[in-house]
């Protein structure tokens, strides 16, 4: 990449506040097809502009000029941060591997232990006595759960939440806000449509998964081994 057109990026992604808007008007104003043009520049703009008004709309407009989508874009750029995020930090897996297995397990036994989840082991051993309604339901939903909709459920989730703990430190995954969050994405992703238990959350950090109590505390379930712990191990 050319020395000017990293300075411009560098100046884009360094500037805050008024700065940034005046900058970014002062180049929208030259007008310079060599440097509107090209992808890295309008991907450093569309990254601090992103749903701020005439900005968000000028940017925009200069994507779809060379025949691009800013939106597709900064999704295809998210994207790869997250896998980055994950190849650097692979001690995740393992939280993430725990949690999505569990999640499938809610699926096909979605009546099970307490609904006071301080009591539900991950592995999920103790269910209830099923009624004749439940077992329908516990029936239907392992009907449902093909292996081909369980590996992309997997697959989804493991990213959507792994794109979550990079952006804010930590992934909330709940069953009862269908439609708005990262486990209802994973199942439409699966083309699944399930019963799960009502008010069953699960956080997840990089150190540790979390479920909520039926009083609204958070226990911790599983955590990873600290670092002195490893070298313990190691000697």
């Amino acid at each position: 990449m050319e020395k000017e057109i990293q300075e411009i990026i560098d100046k884009i992604k360094e500037l805050k506040g008024k700065e940034l808007g005046h900058y970014i008007d002062k180049l929208l104003d030259e007008n310079d097809d060599r440097i509107l043009k090209n992808k890295e520049v309008l991907l450093a703009m569309a990254e601090r502009v992103n749903g701020f008004g005439y900005h968000h709309r000028a940017v925009r407009e200069k994507f779809s000029s060379i025949g691009l989508s800013m939106q597709d874009e900064l999704r295809m750029l998210e994207r790869e941060k997250t896998k980055e995020f994950i190849a650097n930090n692979p001690e995740l897996l393992e939280l993430l591997d725990i949690a999505t297995k569990w999640w499938v397990e809610v699926i096909k036994k979605p009546y099970f232990a307490n609904y006071d989840n301080k009591q539900i082991s991950l592995e999920m051993r103790d269910y209830f006595q099923l009624d004749a309604t439940e077992k329908k339901v516990e029936a239907s939903n392992s009907k449902k759960l093909t292996p081909e909709k369980e590996k992309k459920f997997v697959e989804v989730l493991t990213f959507e939440t792994a794109d979550a703990i990079r952006r804010d430190g930590y992934c909330n995954l709940r069953a009862d806000t269908y439609g708005f969050d990262i486990l209802a994405r994973a199942l439409e992703a699966a083309d699944l449509r399930v019963s799960f238990p009502k008010k069953l959350s699960m956080k997840i950090t990089k150190d540790s998964i979390e479920l909520a109590s039926s009083r609204g505390a958070w226990d911790v379930v599983y955590e990873l081994p600290t670092k002195e712990e490893n070298n313990t191990k190691k000697i």
